[in-house]
């Protein structure tokens, strides 16, 4: 058998792209460089001693004020003094109006001044003007009966109503569930016997 002779291969270099780079260049401009503007301010020159003032105007001396008169002395005359010391005003300021319910069967008749002084008149309420006074009024007695009404007949009306709405509602219940395509869970034969029982009362 003839020798196998060996063989040699040369090296060989591939230039393969790096995958970790982007084959395209990167994008970016020469925007140039940023310009900043920033606010001043270019305070006032003030200095004190280059001020100019202008100067002050003369005025003409004017003609000497005539004398004034002596000022008249006030004469007060003597009024004569109330004998009582308070305000005679006649229903005082803050007083109960006339009419006004005051204790068990009595009101406010007026006010009248006596030695100086205003004084309060009583006067007693007949018994039938007391009563019609007690009684309600068309206005106050209507909501509240209506309530009353509404709330005894609603009260009333329950149990009747309820036996009326519940078979209509199991019904449309059992319906529904019927579309749905959901049965109903089975009835025991004692509970259909309670069912009965129930329906006959």
């Amino acid at each position: 058998m003839a020798e196998i002779p060996e063989i040699f291969v040369d090296r060989v270099w591939v230039n393969a792209p790096v995958l970790s780079i982007p084959a395209a260049p990167p994008v970016t401009h020469n925007i140039g460089v940023p310009i900043i503007d920033m606010p001043g301010f270019d305070p006032m020159d003030f200095r004190p001693e280059k001020l100019v003032s202008d100067p002050a105007p003369v005025l003409p001396n004017p003609p000497p004020a005539p004398p004034a008169p002596p000022a008249p002395t006030p004469i007060t005359p003597k009024l004569p003094q109330p004998a009582f010391d308070q305000d005679p005003r006649c229903p005082p300021l803050r007083a109960k109006k006339v009419g006004t319910l005051v204790g068990d069967g009595e009101r406010i008749a007026g006010y009248e001044i006596r030695e100086g002084e205003c004084k309060v008149l009583y006067e007693s309420i007949p018994l039938p003007e007391q009563v019609a006074a007690a009684v309600p009024s068309l206005a106050e007695v209507t909501p509240v009966a209506i309530t009353a009404m509404v709330g005894v007949s609603a009260g009333l009306a329950t149990p009747l109503l309820l036996k009326a709405v519940k078979p209509a509602v199991k019904k449309i219940a059992k319906k529904i569930q019927g579309l749905l395509g959901r049965k109903g869970k089975p009835v025991s034969v004692f509970e259909r016997r309670q069912a009965q029982r129930l329906a006959r009362k």
